[in-house]
């Protein structure tokens, strides 16, 4: 929550028994100003010594060597936002006050004078303990504010109560927009209105030379006519709260006792959004937690214990879900993560996020921890040749969530499995997820770690596991190996640029950086080695295998 400001409204200071023998010129617009402060001026020039808001005091003592300095002392307190100045009327000043009334009448600014000599240290001192009470009373109802919202989240009646109390106090309309779900507001809006609200606020934000904020920053923002503030729970914006600065009906804002400042009606917005938090987090964190005490069932889903049958009966409740795809997301154990219990509690948190993220692209998420890994199970009911960038688009924004999080559990080392039509064979995709982590720990990370990118890797990592590999690698390169460590040649590098390249010798040696001629040499020296045939198809795709075996064991060939 930003800091209260001190403020009084002017009217109500002009009603104080030290104004009590002023003059005053004050429209209506001029009486709605806040005076935020009292200061006391005698230099010509404002130049940066105000902030906006501040009542000046001033006799006009500086003003006598010229008589157009009062006329432009007033100018700038107009141009720094001043909330209006008080004249103690002298030889000096008053030969200015019919060409400052002007002034003042034509841009709504209070102006007050006294006739007689007055006490400016009385009218400080009485207007800073105004301000103070004023800043005290705002606290006491805005603490009072938090106390009901809190009541109002133990009746357990959802956010439309909060809402309702926000509105009522402030007197302005308010509504609030989920990520998922329908948006509800105060008073009723049809859904169709209530969108076309939220795409008006949205146009003015984003056409605003002053909103530099997302709507998901911290940040409360102002496009015009609505406040707007994102509404987060564990660093994740989950909704937008706006109130529209509009008057109610009469009959909705009866109870209001007086107009709220501004910064009442803000620190207001940010209490109903903390408390609409709470009610979000605590909703979701009994789902998550109702949803950990059924893990044993899915522990056993990817032990492969139970039937189609029993699958289809426990997704039951969604009809769709019985005939999805599933994929099994697998991330790395993490040595700091040796107390299960902190990691099932964290796991529980991230998961109301991870929820989230996965639904709003049509997938729905179940997960568990066994031997410290976090499994993610993914079901998509509606699969297709995209679905796979969906997939990966969401676990980018779970890894991006984490960045400023002292725990990460998304941000490491994973592997992606086949997706199983089946969802009874679902073990098959947890072991293909396994082993597109085991290969990344010999590769290194892949870009988008799923097997089904793993492509020629997956045929070397078998002949790793059966003790093939090394036979393999020197039975089709053994030759050009050998000749390159003894000669410090580049043959290797050569013919797997040659073969990237579809055999082409002049895009060949554009790429390696030499003459035609240089790459005839070595092409020819490739051939002595392997054969005259290792051009053809069939020894063509051992060889380029054994290339990738080759890397697969030492790294990139340079």
């Amino acid at each position: 929550m930003g800091e209260a400001t001190l403020q009084l409204q002017m009217r109500d200071m002009l009603k104080r028994p030290v104004f009590r023998k002023a003059e005053v010129l004050a429209s209506e617009r001029a009486l709605e100003r806040y005076v935020r402060w009292v200061h006391i001026m005698e230099v010509p020039d404002v130049g940066d010594l105000l902030n906006g808001g501040e009542l000046v005091l001033t006799t006009g003592i500086g003003w006598q060597a010229d008589e157009q300095q009062g006329l432009s002392f007033l100018r700038q307190l107009i141009a720094r936002g001043a909330a209006g100045l008080c004249i103690e009327l002298g030889t000096h000043t008053k030969s200015q006050l019919g060409a400052m009334k002007e002034i003042a009448a034509a841009d709504d600014f209070p102006l007050i004078w006294f006739h007689e000599q007055v006490r400016y240290i009385d009218i400080t001192q009485d207007l800073h303990f105004a301000l103070i009470r004023s800043h005290q009373r705002m606290l006491a109802e805005l603490d009072n504010l938090t106390t009901s919202f809190n009541q109002l989240l133990l009746n357990g009646d959802g956010v439309q109560p909060l809402l309702r109390l926000l509105s009522r106090t402030t007197g302005y309309p308010v509504a609030l927009y989920p990520l998922e779900g329908e948006a509800s507001a105060v008073p009723y809006c049809p859904p169709e209105q209530l969108e076309n609200r939220r795409m008006a606020w949205l146009t003015q934000r984003n056409h605003s030379p002053e909103s530099g904020q997302s709507s998901h920053s911290h940040h409360l923002e102002q496009p015009m006519d609505a406040y707007t503030l994102p509404v987060q729970a564990l660093d994740y914006t989950f909704a937008d709260l706006v109130l529209f600065l509009e008057k109610l009906p009469e009959h909705e804002s009866d109870s209001l006792r007086h107009k709220p400042t501004g910064e009442f009606v803000i620190q207001a917005l940010e209490r109903c959004a903390a408390a609409i938090a709470q009610d979000w987090m605590r909703t979701k964190y009994m789902e998550e937690k109702r949803r950990y005490k059924e893990d044993m069932w899915v522990i056993d889903w990817l032990n492969g214990h139970h039937t189609a049958k029993e699958i289809q009966e426990y997704l039951s409740a969604n009809p769709l879900l019985a005939a999805s795809k599933g994929t099994v997301v697998l991330f790395d154990s993490n040595p700091s993560y040796t107390d299960s219990l902190k990691l099932q509690k964290l796991l529980i948190q991230r998961n109301i996020v991870a929820r989230s993220v996965f639904s709003r692209e049509g997938f729905s998420l179940f997960s568990t921890v066994l031997n410290h890994q976090i499994i993610l199970i993914i079901l998509d009911p509606q699969p297709g040749p995209q679905r796979k960038s969906h997939l990966w688009r969401c676990i980018e924004q779970l890894q991006h969530h984490e960045t400023d999080q002292t725990h990460r559990l998304f941000s490491g080392l994973l592997g992606i499995g086949h997706s199983c039509a089946d969802l009874s064979r679902l073990k098959d995709s947890l072991d293909t997820a396994k082993e597109t982590l085991r290969i990344q720990k010999d590769t290194g990370p892949m870009q988008q770690p799923f097997y089904s990118n793993l492509h020629g890797y997956r045929i070397i990592a078998g002949m790793k596991q059966s003790g093939n590999l090394d036979d393999f690698i020197e039975e089709y390169l053994g030759p050009v190996i050998r000749h390159d460590a003894e000669k410090g040649g580049q043959l290797l590098r050569t013919l797997k640029q040659y073969f990237v390249l579809c055999c082409s010798k002049q895009e060949t040696a554009t790429a390696l950086f030499i003459v035609r001629q240089t790459l005839y040499h070595r092409l020819d020296k490739i051939e002595a080695l392997l054969g005259e045939d290792y051009i053809l198809p069939e020894k063509r795709v051992a060889i380029e295998l054994a290339i990738y075996a080759y890397e697969y064991v030492h790294g990139p060939i340079a």
